[in-house]
């Protein structure tokens, strides 16, 4: 008695190549719909988390330009009017404190420009009044802070 040899179980059921081809005629079109909802969802879904860094970065940019203004206006009383009602360095800390918070989420830049002044003022804030050297340096890093967070801005998708 002779023993026909038979292809392993494996391969006589695993893939038939004319059924594979016969299935991926008929099946294309939704393959392709497969491909393109998955491709679709995909760039959706990271699109909209850019959106919302953005939209969170805008945002706080956007209040820490204010704290910018609010703060130079303190200095300024501070220093050219010696008004302790309008210009109490003490109210310039909520400022600084807000503008080093926040400038954490935007760019490096802005991050960096945000410590640099919050160190500045904690060295120099008890002298505003009285020394012009204070008030040119607090000044100027508030302008460089307003810079970055510009910059930053201007970055933004």
């Amino acid at each position: 008695m002779a023993i026909k040899f038979k292809p392993p179980l494996f391969k006589r059921i695993w893939f038939n190549r004319a059924w594979f081809v016969k299935q991926l005629k008929a099946n294309l079109v939704a393959l392709i719909s497969l491909v393109t909802a998955v491709v679709g969802l995909s760039y959706n879904s990271w699109r909209d988390h850019q959106n919302e860094i953005n939209d969170n970065m805008r945002n706080a940019a956007f209040v820490v330009l204010s704290d910018l203004g609010e703060l130079q206006t303190t200095v300024n009383y501070a220093h050219f009017e010696a008004d302790n009602a309008r210009g109490n360095p003490i109210d310039g800390w909520k400022h600084v404190i807000m503008i080093r918070d926040l400038s954490r989420l935007l760019k490096p830049e802005a991050k960096k420009a945000g410590e640099t002044l919050y160190m500045h003022w904690q060295s120099n804030w008890q002298s505003l009044d009285q020394d012009k050297q204070t008030e040119l340096l607090i000044s100027s890093q508030i302008t460089s802070t307003r810079k970055a967070v510009l910059s930053t801005i201007d970055s933004l998708d």
